[in-house]
């Protein structure tokens, strides 16, 4: 599994550049994302069944709907469980934030990054085929390449 992250300070267009690339992705095989959260998400809706599961100690709670869309809670996930989970289906990850997993990155605005794939000042200056590319040309993803850091 080939593995982009995107990185950079809000309003440079990370999730747009994301929807691009998963879009052009797509269309040479199964693509997974991954986006990190800085704050508590509002998913399990309290009084609901699947916040009424993790109330009563599950670790980890999926909710399957009869179309099969789906959703995972859950405590201690690091981006290389999901990496791990999506590798088993996809061909492409791709990862919004964790600004310090040793990944192939695309750059945005003045994110902090050594030796990106490809730095931009915003979205709309990234040229989406340099981007796959440049991926195409990485080693796939490798657990241990992730670096300690990332799993916190």
């Amino acid at each position: 599994m080939k593995v982009l992250r995107v990185v950079g300070p809000s309003d440079t267009g990370k999730t747009t550049l994301v929807e691009r690339v998963v879009d052009r992705l797509s269309e040479r095989g199964r693509v997974g994302t991954i986006k990190h959260i800085d704050c508590e998400p509002d998913i399990d809706t309290e009084g609901k069944d699947t916040a009424r599961h993790r109330a009563a100690g599950a670790a980890r709670t999926e909710g399957i709907t009869t179309s099969g869309t789906w959703f995972a809670t859950g405590d201690d996930r690091t981006l290389a469980d999901a990496l791990d989970d999506l590798g088993r289906t996809c061909d492409y990850a791709i990862i919004e934030g964790y600004g310090d997993a040793a990944l192939p990155t695309v750059a945005l605005g003045d994110a902090d990054v050594t030796d990106p794939l490809i730095a931009a000042s915003t979205a709309d200056a990234v040229d989406v085929d340099a981007v796959i590319d440049r991926l195409e040309a990485t080693a796939s993803y490798e657990r241990s390449r992730i670096a300690q850091s990332s799993d916190s």
